[in-house]
């Protein structure tokens, strides 16, 4: 259960996120929050450093409390990014999550191929087995399919990589779900299935990273995060 101050963060946070708070507007004075919503100053002030912390806000004893840009926001923290995935109208972010991923996620796969130890393997072929099983099953496929590159992502042993795309666990998940469901609309695919198709895409991804052929892994994990992000700007109605 949040406390009142943590209760006010979320309120203040979301209505940031999802725009209710533009950037550059001025937030309601302290005093006024706090007769408002019958919390005491230094509830409110308490979440409006947490607020800061997050990039969100930026206070000012003369000029008050601003909304930053979304520059400014910490996209990593996780409270943010439950807040955006909540709001529908952020239709941008999923499509700028792709494109991390393809800053990310080929490199992995090629340092993969290069750096896999023998329990890295097993970890590897064990995910993409419990890929295969899922067939069918939407949500246990964005699970198994996060799971498969987290497995590559682990076996490429660089810190920084791992740590980042741990962060966005949720937010990729998700991204998973919506690619996954938009796929049934795609009539030109070969198989019998959205989960079908894309198995075979990261079959080939799994094949290369076994095979130690590390140009390989880095092109077919580009290829496979492209096709994502092409589908993520259909369902958004993004132009080239």
């Amino acid at each position: 259960m949040k406390n009142r101050s943590d209760q006010l963060v979320y309120d203040l946070g979301k209505k940031i996120v999802t725009g209710e708070f533009a950037p550059g507007e001025l937030l309601p004075k302290v005093e006024v929050v706090s007769e408002r919503l019958e919390v005491s100053r230094t509830v409110v002030r308490e979440a409006l450093r947490v607020l800061s912390t997050m990039g969100l806000v930026r206070s000012n004893q003369r000029a008050g409390t601003v909304v930053l840009p979304r520059s400014d926001w910490q996209w990593w923290n996780l409270d943010v990014l439950s807040w955006v995935l909540e709001d529908e109208k952020n239709r941008d972010f999923l499509v700028h999550l792709s494109e991390v991923r393809l800053g990310l996620e080929p490199t992995a796969a090629e340092l993969a191929a290069k750096r896999a130890t023998d329990q890295d393997m097993i970890k590897i072929k064990d995910a993409f087995e419990r890929l295969e099983q899922s067939i069918g099953d939407e949500k246990a496929w964005a699970r198994a399919d996060y799971d498969f590159h987290e497995s590559i992502l682990q076996a490429s042993h660089n810190d920084l990589i791992i740590n980042t795309v741990k962060t966005l666990r949720k937010a990729l998940v998700i991204s998973r779900e919506k690619t996954l469901q938009a796929l049934k609309d795609f009539p030109e695919s070969p198989y019998d299935s959205p989960t079908q198709e894309v198995l075979e895409r990261h079959r080939v991804i799994y094949d290369a990273v076994m095979a130690r052929d590390e140009e390989l892994a880095r092109q077919t994990m580009t290829d496979l995060i492209r096709r994502v992000k092409r589908i993520l700007e259909k369902i958004y109605g993004f132009q080239d």
